[in-house]
């Protein structure tokens, strides 16, 4: 698959190529011979000598000014031998030959050359919907550019000048109509193809099975373009939850409820999947989740009571633990300290068989417990309790690579906490 890198490429290649030649031109009429433009290449390379050692915030910049100079030498650099980085130091800063363009010019030169978008070509992959009306503006940019120079140089030369460059600019916009009608007509395509495959799935006579041999080829469909990834990701579980597959819901309140590349938080449609899919078949965190979304008031319809009758239907020997650890941070719901303290006291601490795999108190949950009880947040307890759990902690920590140590949480408690060497 093509990707948007190449897009921006192509503006930035036009851009260096038109801003080279347009400078070059500044040269020709200002330098009258070579051995003229010979001596002004030594004073600009002087100049971003003096200047990197006085203004280090630019000495890059300049060096990459100087590095031309003396990987080619004084007698062959022209304008077209420095890319755009130094061309905008040259003339923003050096100004050979007394080069300072007319104010018009010199804000689109800059907004041309500081455009942060020409580094993304050689790292990532912007997203296609934000790439297109940018390449537009872009080159709509440059071509202004071009018109600009009419009455600096002269007639034959902005003639010239201009005929060349609006050539260059629709080469340019046509290559990349072709990137984008490539891009999207391959998008529109494959967004048809997972409609019907999540039609087949739900259809099936066996659906979990189909999806477990589809998900992995919709969730990274381009390893290399996370954004286009992600958007078929979204549309194969729009299309599965549409054809009645509810599973796939569990996918799209994920997204809404934390939010991706191209997916913004929005905790209501969150509620809203996490409802499709059925909060009785939900994991134990996304009931947490979405109890969370009611008792944190985050969605229209929040009901606090409900939210608390979700936690509480949760609570058993194999749940409270989990409970109680959201309950003590407040991650997903609201900080609770005394139903912390009770769902701690209620935690398993040790397994019911040595195969079990189930969650059993850790030496950061004791730690816990010691600092509600120590800061005197669970009513009934004394805070000598917690310095004597504290105290017994630290005896069997010793001889390991453990230790324990104290922070203040945000409202100003002092807490235990675990650590380890």
């Amino acid at each position: 698959m093509n990707d948007s890198s190449q897009v921006i490429h192509n503006v930035k290649k036009t851009a260096t190529r038109v801003i080279q030649r347009y400078l070059g031109l500044l040269v020709e009429e200002r330098c009258p011979n070579k051995e003229s433009w010979i001596k002004e290449v030594a004073r600009i390379r002087e100049e971003a000598c003096r200047r990197k050692d006085e203004e280090p915030r630019y000495k890059a910049s300049y060096e990459a000014v100087i590095r031309q100079i003396e990987h080619i030498g004084l007698e062959n650099v022209d304008m077209s031998s420095w890319d755009l980085t130094a061309l905008r130091t040259i003339v923003l800063h050096i100004h050979p030959l007394e080069i300072w363009l007319p104010d018009a010019q010199y804000k689109l030169f800059v907004d041309i050359v500081n455009d942060k978008n020409y580094d993304s070509h050689e790292s990532t992959n912007e997203p296609w919907e934000y790439v297109k009306p940018w390449s537009y503006e872009a080159l709509d940019r440059i071509e202004r550019f071009v018109e600009s120079a009419d009455g600096v140089l002269s007639r034959e030369r902005y003639e010239g000048f201009s005929a060349a460059s609006l050539k260059i600019i629709q080469e340019t916009r046509d290559a990349n109509r072709e990137e984008f009608d490539e891009h999207f007509s391959l998008m529109r395509d494959l967004e048809r193809r997972a409609k019907m495959e999540a039609r087949d799935i739900a259809s099936s006579s066996d659906p979990l099975a189909s999806y477990g041999a589809a998900f992995k080829k919709w969730l990274s469909r381009f390893p290399e373009d996370r954004h286009s990834s992600l958007l078929l990701w979204h549309r194969f579980n729009e299309a599965l939850v549409s054809e009645g597959y509810t599973p796939a819901a569990s996918n799209l309140a994920y997204a809404y409820y934390f939010g991706d590349d191209i997916t913004p938080i929005d905790y209501s449609k969150a509620a809203h999947y996490f409802e499709i899919r059925g909060i009785e078949n939900l994991l134990w965190d996304e009931k947490i989740q979405y109890a969370g979304l009611h008792l944190r008031g985050l969605i229209a319809s929040a009901s606090p009571s409900k939210g608390e009758r979700i936690l509480s239907d949760m609570e058993c020997r194999s749940m409270n633990l989990r409970l109680a650890r959201e309950y003590f941070c407040g991650r997903w719901i609201p900080r609770n300290y005394t139903k912390a303290a009770a769902l701690y006291e209620a935690s398993p601490t040790e397994r019911a068989t040595p195969e079990s795999n189930s969650s059993i108190m850790e030496a950061q949950d004791y730690a816990n417990l010691a600092s509600l009880y120590a800061n005197g947040l669970v009513d009934g307890i004394s805070p000598d309790e917690g310095r004597s759990l504290i105290a017994d902690l630290k005896r069997r920590l010793r001889g390991t690579s453990s230790t324990i140590e104290t922070y203040q949480n945000e409202e100003g408690f002092t807490f235990y906490r675990v650590t380890r060497s």
